[in-house]
């Protein structure tokens, strides 16, 4: 089986006429017509219904069309990964997102990536949560990804660039800002605002609310970082956030939470990842940036 005789086989499915087909690949209707029938005979099955005018799929070239569709997506990305090993390949990175780090932190770090590696291009998905990231980085679809999540020790397929705390945003007339530090038990009686339920802040807020021993009263959930801290600082409630995301805010006020709520958000990727010398470049300089904004001890530098 030859993948020649694939593509012509996806084409005429498409085309469902041979000289139609013929023409879209810029050969000879025969040469189509002759690699059909190679691939029925080594398949030994009839694959197109050639009693009418139009060309049809039988039931078995229905079933095999899913198969050669697969084969020739795959080789389309194998195609394209092996570009990035060219010695003249100038490079891009896949490279996905959830809402906080693309509203909060990328800007900053592809402007500097992007004055550093003008020949590297980064090609920026958002995804709606961390989870979704981590999905898209085990198909394959992305060569590396941000995500939030609980403080851990670094592993084989990422790389920690900082840790933060989450503070409790509060409205400025809130009586909860006369108190330095506030409690998970304080905020019983709150109205919450929260990012969508598959996000860290979503489960971790939750499970910290229940272990205080009640259920969040959630008055909305919304993707906009934006939205929910306008909700906060128009008293429609409170949220929770990370300081990176709320330091420069004057419209609300935030206190820490007792007991501290962390995150962490690392750099990640494939667990079977092959690097190129692009690759190695882009963690080397998540490396150097992570250094920038973080404090000896990789904490968030809120200043």
């Amino acid at each position: 089986m030859e993948f020649r005789q694939l593509e012509y086989f996806c084409a005429i499915s498409h085309w469902k006429n041979f000289t139609r087909t013929a023409e879209s690949l810029h050969v000879s209707q025969p040469s189509v017509t002759k690699a059909i029938k190679a691939l029925e005979a080594e398949l030994g099955l009839t694959l197109i219904d050639r009693s009418q005018k139009k060309v049809n799929l039988t039931e078995a070239g229905q079933a095999f069309l899913l198969h050669a569709q697969k084969i020739m997506g795959d080789m389309g990305v194998a195609l394209k990964d092996m570009q990035r090993y060219r010695s003249d390949y100038q490079g891009t990175i896949k490279f996905g997102l959830p809402p906080m780090v693309e509203a909060y932190l990328f800007p900053d770090l592809f402007t500097k990536f992007q004055q550093s590696f003008p020949n590297i291009n980064l090609d920026v998905h958002e995804y709606s949560d961390s989870e979704e990231v981590r999905h898209k980085l085990t198909l394959g679809e992305l060569d590396f990804g941000i995500v939030l999540g609980a403080v851990s020790s670094a592993a084989e397929d990422n790389f920690i660039i900082m840790r933060d705390s989450m503070s409790v945003c509060l409205p400025s007339s809130h009586p909860l800002t006369s108190q330095k530090i506030v409690s998970f038990n304080d905020l019983k009686d709150e109205k919450f605002i929260m990012q969508q339920p598959r996000t860290f802040q979503y489960q971790e807020v939750s499970r910290r609310c229940n272990d205080a021993g009640f259920v969040p009263n959630i008055m909305l959930c919304t993707s906009q970082i934006k939205t929910i801290k306008q909700l906060v600082a128009n008293g429609m409630g409170v949220s929770i956030l990370p300081n990176f995301v709320t330091r420069a805010e004057k419209n609300f006020v935030r206190r820490q939470l007792k007991p501290l709520q962390d995150v962490q958000i690392t750099l990640n990727w494939g667990r079977e990842k092959a690097f190129s010398d692009v690759d190695v470049q882009f963690v080397e300089f998540i490396k150097d940036y992570a250094a920038l904004v973080c404090d000896s001890t990789g904490v968030y530098d809120d200043k």
